[in-house]
């Protein structure tokens, strides 16, 4: 029988709030067995990055990526960020290390073919032993969406998309649940209403939403990347808040 192992993305809105923020890392420490944090943050990047005068386009609220904006996001996602988690998990008892893509070769990637989004990566690799030496030895990865192309030359990963292939890189290894922690308390049927969760979400029935312009814009890509991983073995995924993190029976529970 494979090991479970727990690899949560928490978004930006709530690395945002300071409030948000400890209710999920608090969450977060009390999830069993072996895990994994990947975080984003997007707002925080922008507000330090106008006061450095350095201006991030977006393109669907993605960052396109030119050498200042990268230096930018390593900054804050691989530097500032991290420190913050890590912190905040030591102090919950997790024994937490910061690290990014290039640290221990841990993800390769290459830029987006369309070259639209810049120093953008889609991965390529995932050194899946390495980050089991890591889960072995008891430590708990907190993952920047900074990863590197083999040949000196660091990269943005968007976030989804990343936790996706990394749990599916580790899907023949371990027993997987993918969670995506946002502000909401899941998959929502009237966006006005926060309590209009969409329990079971299977694909037949996320067609029929988007062809509703129901489930639309950057939340399409976070389904998408669901599927991806469900796809390719990976056991369950969660679309939920930090409220409810502890809970499995809540949030949107995202089936074939």
């Amino acid at each position: 029988m494979k090991e479970t192992f727990t690899i949560v993305k928490v978004s930006g809105k709530i690395v945002e709030k300071a409030d948000e923020l400890r209710t999920f890392v608090k969450a977060f420490a009390g999830i069993k067995g072996k895990k994994m944090l990947i975080f984003s943050g997007n707002m925080m990047a922008q507000e330090i990055g106008n006061k450095l005068g350095i201006k991030t386009k977006l393109i669907d609220d993605r960052p396109v990526v030119d050498a200042g904006t990268l230096k930018l996001l390593t900054m804050v996602y691989g530097g500032l960020v991290s420190r913050l988690f890590v912190s905040l998990l030591q102090g919950n008892k997790v024994n937490a290390l910061g690290v990014t893509g290039a640290d221990m070769n841990l993800v390769t990637s290459a830029k987006l073919p369309d070259g639209k989004l810049g120093d953008t990566g889609q991965v390529r690799h995932v050194n899946t032993a390495g980050i089991a030496q890591l889960l072995d030895a008891g430590i708990v990865p907190v993952l920047a969406p900074i990863t590197h192309d083999g040949r000196g030359n660091l990269l943005f990963n968007e976030t989804d998309a990343l936790a996706a292939e990394i749990a599916r890189a580790l899907a023949l290894r371990y027993e997987i649940t993918l969670i995506y922690c946002f502000e909401k308390k899941g998959v929502l049927l009237n966006t006005d209403d926060r309590d209009s969760v969409v329990a079971e979400l299977r694909r037949t029935r996320y067609k029929a939403l988007r062809e509703m312009d129901i489930i639309k814009d950057w939340f399409t890509n976070k389904i998408d990347n669901a599927y991806l991983a469900i796809d390719n073995g990976v056991k369950e995924v969660i679309i939920t808040c930090p409220d409810q993190l502890g809970n499995a029976d809540k949030g949107t529970h995202i089936k074939p």
